[in-house]
């Protein structure tokens, strides 16, 4: 019996569709914290599932798959990295997924993640809770709905803060000396927008991005993802700390 060429084609095309699934069946991990884990298992490095990985007594690496599931492993073990656990809990997506590789792999990134991890170190470190929103700086912003944390590096001062947006503006808030958290307005989290703030003299700009409660539902991996591509960037780090620690991101 004799197929004609499109038909061979197109039966060449099923099959090699059949076969796909089955040889891309491990998913890629990418490392996104460590701890006295060897330099090969650095942050942004990506991993197969089957690989083997050998790590010493005290060492920990978070990982987050494409599927969206994120986990620990800590030494010493030496054997595969694919967990017990392997239900997803987020969605592919290739854009978030190599912003994500990025940002954890800058050297910038790694002392962000561990000095939030050890209340510690770099320039300005991240707040200790992701949904702290940093006043050091203007930019991206991200909060879950129904909440609005202020966060500043500096609580030396008392400081008399303002915010606004297209539909609120709230007015009389007192910053007091030796905190670094205020809670403003809900008004400020109902929507994605611009919101203008005032700390004493300095003069800030937030673009937030209000959380779906639909990502939140999906567990931390979404979240991350989620993070990255509204370029919440320090946020997204803060998170990273939290997990690699054992926290959940509420």
């Amino acid at each position: 019996m004799r197929y004609s060429a499109p038909l061979l084609a197109c039966l060449a095309a099923l099959c090699a569709g059949l076969v796909t699934p089955s040889a891309e069946a491990a998913p890629a991990y990418v490392v996104i914290a460590a701890t006295a884990a060897p330099e090969e298992f650095a942050p942004g490095r990506e991993i197969e599932a089957e690989d083997p990985v050998d790590l010493p007594a005290g060492a920990r690496l978070t990982l987050i798959g494409k599927s969206g599931l994120v986990f620990n492993i800590e030494g010493a073990r030496h054997g595969p990295v694919a967990p017990a656990n392997t239900a997803a809990n987020g969605s592919d997506s290739s854009s978030d997924w190599t912003l994500l590789k990025r940002l954890v792999g800058s050297t910038q990134a790694r002392s962000t993640v561990l000095g939030a991890a050890r209340a510690g170190a770099g320039d300005i470190p991240a707040p200790a809770d992701p949904w702290h929103m940093t006043t050091d700086s203007s930019g991206p912003r991200c909060t879950p709905a129904g909440q609005f944390i202020l966060w500043r590096r500096d609580a030396s001062q008392t400081q008399d803060v303002s915010l606004r947006n297209a539909g609120a503006r709230q007015t009389g808030l007192v910053w007091s000396a030796g905190e670094h958290m205020l809670p403003a307005g809900s008004a400020f989290s109902r929507e994605d927008g611009r919101v203008a703030i005032s700390v004493g003299k300095d003069m800030r700009e937030f673009e937030v991005s209000v959380m779906p409660e639909a990502i939140a539902a999906q567990g931390p991996g979404a979240v991350l993802g989620w993070l990255v591509g509204r370029d919440c960037r320090r946020q997204a780090l803060a998170l990273i700390a939290r997990l690699h620690t054992g926290g959940s991101p509420e």
